[in-house]
Formats: C-alpha cells, sequence, structure tokens
C-alpha cells in the first residue's frame, strides 16, 4: 500500500516538477544566436585598464551607441551593420547598455568564460548584453547570407546578359 501511494505520488509530482524545470530555463538569461549575419565569438574582456594600452578600447577606431534601458543584441548588431556610416566586421555589447562596432578586436583582448558576461540587456531581460568590463562580441562570418545573396544577385545578372545577346 505505501508503494503504491509514493507510485502515486510520484506519478503527481513528475509533470509539476517537469513544468518548474521548464520555466525556470525559460526565464534564465541566453546568449543572442539568431542572427543570420553576426555570430557569437565569445566574452572578451575589456581593455582600457590594461597596462599599455593608453585606455584603447578592445573594439577601437569604430563606432559606439549608448541605449540606456533599450539596448538589446539586435538594435546593436543592426547598428554596427547599418546605422553608422560603415559595415564594421565586429560587434559588441557591454555593461548592458554599451554598443561598440569595430573592424578589428584589440589583441589584448583575452577570451574569458561564457558565464563572465553575467548581465542583461537593459532592453531584454532574458539576453545577455556583455559584464562590467567584459564584452560580448560578434563577428560578421564572411560566408553569411547576404555574401551569398550578393553572389547570386552576380550569376543571374550574367546570365541575363548572356541571354539577352
Amino acid at each position: 500500500m505505501a508503494r503504491t501511494t509514493l507510485t502515486n505520488t510520484l506519478s503527481t509530482m513528475l509533470p509539476l516538477l517537469f513544468f518548474l524545470f521548464t520555466l525556470a530555463a525559460a526565464q534564465t538569461p541566453q546568449i543572442y544566436t539568431d542572427s543570420s549575419k553576426y555570430k557569437y565569438q565569445g566574452c572578451y574582456n575589456e581593455t582600457t585598464n590594461l597596462p599599455g594600452t593608453a585606455g584603447d578600447r578592445a573594439l577601437s577606431d569604430g563606432a559606439n551607441q549608448v541605449l540606456m534601458g533599450n539596448m538589446t543584441v539586435p538594435l546593436c548588431l543592426s547598428f554596427c551593420s547599418k546605422g553608422t556610416d560603415k559595415e564594421y566586421k565586429y560587434a559588441g555589447i557591454e555593461y548592458s547598455r554599451e554598443c561598440w562596432c569595430s573592424s578589428h578586436i584589440s589583441s589584448l583582448s583575452a577570451k574569458y568564460a561564457d558565464s563572465d558576461c553575467n548581465m542583461t540587456c537593459d532592453g531584454n531581460d532574458k539576453m545577455i548584453c556583455g559584464g562590467s568590463m567584459k564584452l560580448s562580441v560578434y563577428m560578421i562570418e564572411s560566408g553569411s547570407a547576404h555574401v551569398a545573396a550578393a553572389a547570386w544577385g552576380l550569376v543571374f545578372t550574367a546570365g541575363l546578359a548572356v541571354y539577352m545577346l
């Protein structure tokens, strides 16, 4: 009888435990990976406090934007891709609200564990947006969809030109 009661209790509790576990996992902030253009590279340290850097940033020579209360990874990636005067290879989000764009990343910036980038985005608390003196770094992949689309455009144009001759 005791065994039947234990089995009944477990069969009642398991769905509830599964639901609570799933709910907790869904609320854990995640690294953003839904971009077709930029790919997540990891968590990197900021270099402004390192000796010999003269205060240069890990992502220097580019553009930056601070959106207090509104920053998300997609907003930063869009800004570094087409919201500036040029498309930058690297995009980094720091301190939950700072977006940094650059054509290169400093050789002094070291890769850290992803868990060191532990701040959520000001504009979406389900996304990770760097940390204190840490950047969630994204890079344009050379084989991204926009490069393939441009190549197909050239093939189509060349084919059309041959057809018209």
